[in-house]
């Protein structure tokens, strides 16, 4: 036990201690929190990059299938007209038609899977945002908690004080 002179001053520097962890505490929960919430700003740009090159992709291979087509159906042409067959009429006009549906569903297919590739990036880039801002709330959060804590604790330690006083100390 200490002399009772110390008693007070003691109680008091333990107080104020305790006052300043708490306040130390949620300063570093804060920047830990706003730490995590740049870590997501950073994969939200990301994603949104992914987005972007997804969508320039999925055009370019649209437009390499489309070149591709084209020449197909080029070949066809000049095949049948070097062996003389009509291409305005009966199965010419067939293997035309069939070969441009073939080329408009493959087109249909790079473009589906290009939007779902694309929307799964801007899924996550929403995800990551929404990240960002419940890490930047619990930084404040955090920050409002240890000042409940801090005042708590001194008004804990100011009411010890006071019973000490009472006492004699």
């Amino acid at each position: 036990m200490c002399p009772p002179a110390l008693a007070i001053p003691l109680a008091i520097a333990s107080t104020v201690m305790a006052t300043g962890g708490a306040i130390m505490s949620g300063i570093g929960q804060a920047q830990q929190y706003r730490y995590q919430a740049s870590i997501a700003d950073q994969n939200n740009r990301l994603a949104n990059e992914q987005a972007k090159d997804s969508i320039e992709n999925t055009n370019l291979e649209a437009q390499r299938r489309g070149r591709a087509l084209a020449q197909i159906k080029g070949a066809q042409q000049a095949a049948m007209a070097a062996n003389g067959v009509d291409l305005n009429f009966g199965s010419a006009v067939d293997v035309q038609k069939d070969t441009a549906m073939i080329g408009a569903e493959d087109l249909a297919q790079i473009y589906k899977g290009g939007n779902q590739r694309t929307r799964g990036f801007e899924i996550s880039a929403f995800n990551y945002r929404s990240e960002a801002a419940a890490n930047r709330a619990k930084a404040s959060g955090a920050l409002i908690n240890a000042g409940f804590s801090a005042v708590s604790t001194a008004l804990g330690g100011a009411s010890n004080v006071s019973v000490m006083k009472k006492q004699g100390y």
